[in-house]
């Protein structure tokens, strides 16, 4: 009995750390999933596990422009006598879901988009490109006036290839058949002008991108700037035959980034400065977010005369990272807060609204 009775007890003990070992091991696991950064990429949506150590690289950055960029940047790299520039059209998309029905709905922020383009481009025409859109939306009644709208059947997809794809990559190659086919100015719509394009829609390539991140590891696609019939757009767009739903950014920024680096005579490359900075890093988007001290509100206001409009030297645009900033920032965001909160963000927007 005595045997027995010790047997049980070891078993038990046994079964009690066994418990315990899954319990911790479970514990650990949650732990470690909440180091998790779900981030907004080009219009995918990524998962770093270790986000400390690759936040870190993406935002350092010593702000030094390489020739090149600089040439894209100046419009320096000439002018093609056969080649016209490329067309003042800008391009939106919005709500391409599949499926009919429900509205997406059209908000304040998509609205201030579409005005900085109006406001600092002055295009000769800003098309939205819908598959649902809120019309009734008083932001968009604002704006109806100066926007041609564009409907895409979105039981149709893209060009033959988007049946089940989520929405954001059939935005990615809607995208790039727009410009294949129009050419222009493409922008997501939490992308904001800052200065004018003008210098580089006479640039020598065909296509002018930016660069994501102070490594430059990438080339984002919320803003390209193209003429029609690029042959890089038509190799970007002929990739997508080996398309997979399983990935997320790659065709929409480290893709261009290998196209870029396999044709450089195709591209022009822009500093990251340029339209994506400062990034999608949590340290990033709380720079831009959080209120401001009275000497910061001083020094940020000498930046945006100093820069025309823009916090930074040759930034012409802010992509504002709208899936990882859209819950602890912007949806809670009204024309009243954006005037009398002095936050980075804020203070570079508030011009646009009326």
């Amino acid at each position: 009995m005595r045997m027995l009775n010790a047997a049980l007890r070891l078993t038990l003990r046994h079964s009690s750390f066994t418990l315990i070992a899954v319990f911790l091991s479970l514990g650990l696991l949650a732990w470690y999933r909440t180091l998790a950064i779900r981030v907004r990429i080009g219009g995918d949506n990524v998962y770093h596990l270790n986000p400390f150590l690759y936040e870190h690289i993406v935002e350092t950055y010593d702000f030094r422009t390489t020739f090149e960029e600089q040439q894209c940047f100046d419009g320096s790299t000439g002018n093609r006598a056969e080649a016209e520039p490329i067309p003042s059209v800008v391009h939106f998309i919005w709500g391409l879901k599949h499926g009919k029905g429900s509205h997406s709905h059209f908000g304040l922020i998509e609205y201030l988009s579409i005005k900085s383009a109006l406001m600092v481009l002055r295009p000769t025409q800003v098309k939205l490109h819908y598959a649902s859109l809120d019309q009734s939306s008083e932001w968009f009644l604002k704006l109806k006036d100066n926007v041609t709208l564009v409907y895409h059947d979105p039981d149709r997809g893209v060009l033959g290839k988007t049946w089940g794809w989520q929405a954001a990559h059939r935005a990615d190659l809607l995208r790039l058949q727009i410009l294949s086919e129009e050419g222009g100015i493409y922008m997501d719509l939490d992308v904001f002008a800052i200065q004018s394009l003008d210098t580089i829609l006479s640039c020598q390539k065909d296509i002018i991108m930016g660069h994501e991140g102070g490594n430059r590891a990438g080339l984002a696609n919320a803003v390209i700037v193209s003429r029609r019939g690029s042959t890089f757009v038509d190799r970007w767009i002929g990739t997508y035959d080996n398309f997979s739903t399983q990935e997320w950014n790659y065709h929409s920024v480290t893709l261009p980034k290998s196209l870029a680096l396999s044709y450089p005579e195709e591209i022009c490359t822009l500093s990251p400065v340029a339209f994506f900075w400062p990034t999608w890093s949590y340290k990033h988007l709380k720079y831009m977010h959080r209120s401001l001290s009275p000497a910061e509100v001083s020094g940020t206001k000498e930046d945006l005369l100093a820069n025309s409009g823009a916090l930074f030297k040759n930034q012409l645009a802010y992509h504002a990272w709208s899936q990882l900033a859209w819950d602890p920032y912007l949806k809670d965001l009204t024309p009243e807060l954006i005037r009398m909160h002095d936050t980075r963000f804020n203070m570079m927007v508030r011009h646009f609204l009326d």
